[in-house]
């Protein structure tokens, strides 16, 4: 009997994941292919999807299988035969249901139809520099965010109820504490850096043409291990990767002719998420056990990939030759040495996915700081552009002259993903202390990247980290994975010596 309520409450989950497959059809179609004219009629879809997600996990029937395996109030599992995953999946259902269940049907129907219409509007508005156009799609979000916040309940500040629906049981008092603790060894870092010279980096603004930077892009992916038979790469005006499937990898860029990198690294980065999602199991695909662990966790895969591989040295050994043959009138004459210094120039920027490894994570400070604000009333959404301004000049020292190089730049907002920025601070510590364990392990990994060979690395991260899908929280993983807790040191320790030689300091 309970082998086959846990077959049932399977069926029930996967019946909910193929609706939530679909709905991420059709926002990566309403980003890449779909016509301006749709929008109506695709926040209308978005609506009804969401509303049909949200009634599976919640109806009758998948509460009285769910609670048939675990008590629902003290998360007891309430028969020994299952295998220790099943039961940690169960875990995970049952937060899961428990949090699902908080909001209303109708509640998720309207968050699904206002941030499908916001995210359209955001694209326009950012676009022509036009933040007063996207204001008032923008204060639907932000309503709503902290109607949700209060829905989900919390102890200490309404951030807690959002964040924890991105990374399980992190709260504002511990990011507050991180991020203490990171802001002083990052700017004093960043205050050595800048007594020193730049490095010219001057010839990734020349104009390099459209489709080769697609193929590179493409062909970097192939690399990493993907193909067309389970994956595909398109363009959006925010990079991102859409995990319908494991068979079913939807991955974007932005390419812009006259910023190189970008292009580059931002393919290299959702690659990395879709690794993750490609090496979870098919067997268990519409259950936690078929799921990453967190976003922070995911992150941590896709910044692995971007920073600790995409801007090594041996990584541009073995691609940097293929670049110039591709790009001979701009780069023929520019030395390797040189090129990966320029790849690694740490100088405040205006772009969050534009910046250095250094200066990164003040962005999400920044981010950080307005989203609790906007939560709690301190701050109102047509004062964001200036109070944007604020922080950016508190946290890098430089002021954007346009709003769509300052609040207009991250799609987040406007997807309603208020509490989600600071899981890409938590996905670099992550990083660092995975990829610190993984260099000890194959202490020949430089060898074989500057050779284009990633096999190490990515099987080390399907054995360690993508196999498992839900079965360890966050905190569990990292200990099961690096022998301990969650720390900042690796992350700084790896930028100190990286960075110390780099500039001479």
């Amino acid at each position: 009997m309970t082998n086959n309520s846990y077959q049932k409450l399977v069926q029930l989950s996967t019946k909910a994941a193929h609706y939530n497959a679909i709905s991420m059809i059709l926002g990566w179609d309403q980003e890449t292919y779909m016509p301006k004219g749709a929008i109506e009629m695709r926040s209308k879809q978005n609506e009804l999807i969401a509303g049909l997600v949200h009634q599976e996990k919640t109806s009758e029937t998948y509460r009285e299988t769910l609670g048939s395996l675990i008590d629902l109030e003290t998360g007891t599992v309430l028969t020994p035969h299952l295998s220790d995953p099943q039961k940690a999946a169960l875990r995970e259902w049952r937060r899961d249901y428990l949090q699902t269940v908080k909001l209303p049907t109708s509640f998720v129907e309207e968050f699904a139809k206002t941030t499908s219409a916001s995210m359209h509007a955001w694209q326009e508005a950012k676009e022509n520099n036009d933040f007063k156009s996207f204001q008032p799609h923008l204060e639907k979000v932000v309503t709503l965010c902290r109607k949700k916040a209060e829905l989900l309940g919390y102890e200490e500040h309404p951030y807690d109820a959002l964040i924890d629906s991105f990374e399980p049981d992190m709260t504002t008092k511990v990011l507050t504490t991180l991020f203490e603790r990171l802001k002083i060894p990052l700017t004093a870092l960043l205050k050595k850096i800048q007594t020193k010279p730049h490095p010219n980096a001057a010839f990734f603004e020349l104009s390099y043409p459209h489709h080769k930077q697609l193929s590179f892009g493409k062909q970097l992916l192939a690399d990493m291990g993907f193909d067309k038979s389970f994956s595909r790469l398109d363009e959006t005006a925010h990079p991102m990767c859409m995990p319908i499937h494991p068979n079913d990898m939807r991955m974007t860029t932005c390419i812009s002719p006259t910023n190189l990198m970008f292009s580059i690294l931002s393919c290299v980065h959702e690659g990395g998420h879709g690794l993750y999602h490609v090496n979870l199991s098919k067997e268990h695909f519409g259950t936690p056990l078929g799921e990453s662990a967190s976003l922070a966790i995911d992150e941590s895969q896709s910044r692995t990939w971007e920073t600790l591989i995409g801007h090594s040295l041996p990584f541009w050994q073995f691609y940097f030759p293929k670049l110039r043959e591709m790009f001979p009138e701009n780069l023929g004459d520019v030395l390797l040495e040189d090129f990966y210094k320029a790849v690694n120039l740490v100088k405040p920027s205006m772009i969050r996915t534009d910046s250095d490894e250094v200066t990164y994570n003040l962005h999400i400070m920044v981010r950080f700081e307005l989203e609790k604000a906007l939560l709690t009333e301190e701050l109102e959404v047509k004062d964001l552009p200036d109070a944007w301004n604020g922080k950016m000049r508190e946290y890098l020292g430089i002021c954007p002259q346009a709003d769509s190089e300052g609040c207009l730049q991250d799609i987040h907002w406007s997807m309603g993903a208020i509490g989600y920025f600071p899981t890409y601070s938590l996905g670099n510590l992550y990083a660092a202390q995975f990829f610190e364990t993984f260099a000890k392990a194959h202490p020949h990994w430089k060898e074989e990247v500057a050779k284009g060979k990633f096999s190490s690395l990515s099987n080390w991260q399907k054995q360690e980290i993508h196999q498992f899908g839900r079965q360890y929280l966050p905190e569990d993983l990292c200990e099961k994975v690096t022998g301990g807790p969650l720390s900042e040191k690796p992350f700084i320790a790896y930028l100190e010596n990286k960075y110390t030689p780099l500039y001479h300091l």
